[in-house]
């Protein structure tokens, strides 16, 4: 069977969420023996084609890339974000089957429903419920996270992935200032503007990586997620995997991801991150506690069945059309 995915960033030039999930969904299709091939429309700084970790993926534009997907006569069409309502006109045009992938409930997103796509994967259960009645063929792929990638053994720093303002970067600093005792570690984000200061010195900046296990999680100690918004919060899952307690900010998918062990402040007390922050360094007792749940946690959050619906799910789309 032929998936032809239709985004336009793409790991690892581009290592938001969404992107990373993505990746993860296409290896999955890819081990079942289905050939997948991604066509990213807004990647500049990548080659016209390259390949990752067996994804093999065209760089090109909105107009170039529909033609080389219907060129290539694929038996399912894959899109999230921008480039949803372009794939969609293909799946029209052509009859092939189209899969959406949502990602948050902003509203130009819950728009593209109107689409009528063949399948919506929503990311978490809270958004299946409140869309649900939307669409006739859907299911739940929680960002899968392959604990593999990520477990190894914690730092010492306090690290925030993704400087922007909506994910805590002010809440970063002022900590960060509060406690020059202690080391900092922030990691540059896939999208948003970044807000990067060099005049801590207890704050060292890491730059957009794809090797979170090396460059982020064998360096923190507790993981910041006081972010305005996040659907679902992939990192905070990953830091899980090596015991890494995390402090959040209680949206919707960050209180599904993290569950009933999760550690949520508002991302206005600064006071209190301070406390806890200091209660995690000053106090063995209560950091192996913590990080003991965030094991436990990550134990609960095994993405295996989800990948192998997703797979499935493909596959009765294109065995549809084929028949």
């Amino acid at each position: 069977m032929k998936v032809a995915i239709f985004v336009h960033y793409y790991v690892p030039y581009r290592n938001a969420g969404s992107e990373t999930m993505l990746h993860v969904m296409c290896k999955a299709l890819k081990d079942k023996g289905h050939e997948v091939i991604v066509f990213a429309t807004v990647l500049p700084e990548a080659p016209e084609f390259y390949e990752y970790e067996g994804i093999p993926i065209y760089v090109t534009n909105v107009v170039y890339g529909k033609q080389m997907i219907e060129s290539w006569r694929p038996d399912v069409i894959v899109s999230h974000h921008d480039n949803t309502d372009r794939a969609a006109r293909i799946s029209n045009r052509k009859g092939i089957p189209f899969a959406f992938l949502m990602h948050n409930d902003f509203d130009q997103t819950v728009q593209k429903l109107d689409y009528n796509p063949d399948l919506v994967v929503f990311n978490t259960d809270w958004m299946a419920s409140k869309f649900k009645d939307k669409t006739s063929n859907f299911m739940v792929m929680h960002p899968p996270i392959l604990t593999d990638q990520h477990r190894t053994t914690p730092g010492e720093c306090v690290t925030l992935v993704n400087l922007s303002e909506n994910k805590g970067a002010n809440l970063f600093y002022k900590l960060a200032e509060r406690m020059p005792d202690i080391q900092f570690l922030g990691v540059e984000g896939g999208h948003g503007p970044q807000i990067i200061r060099y005049d801590l010195p207890n704050v060292t900046i890491q730059m957009q990586t794809d090797k979170m296990k090396q460059d982020v999680w064998s360096r923190t100690k507790i993981l910041l997620m006081p972010s305005v918004y996040e659907s679902y919060g992939m990192a905070g899952v990953e830091a899980l995997a090596s015991g890494i307690p995390v402090l959040a900010h209680p949206t919707p998918g960050l209180i599904e991801s993290q569950g009933p062990f999760g550690h949520f402040i508002d991302r206005d007390d600064v006071d209190q991150y301070c406390n806890v922050i200091r209660k995690y360094y000053e106090s063995d007792i209560s950091y192996k506690a913590a990080s003991g749940l965030a094991l436990r946690r990550s134990a609960e959050l095994d993405p295996t069945p989800e990948l192998a619906q997703w797979v499935q799910k493909i596959e009765e789309l294109g065995n549809a059309r084929i028949s």
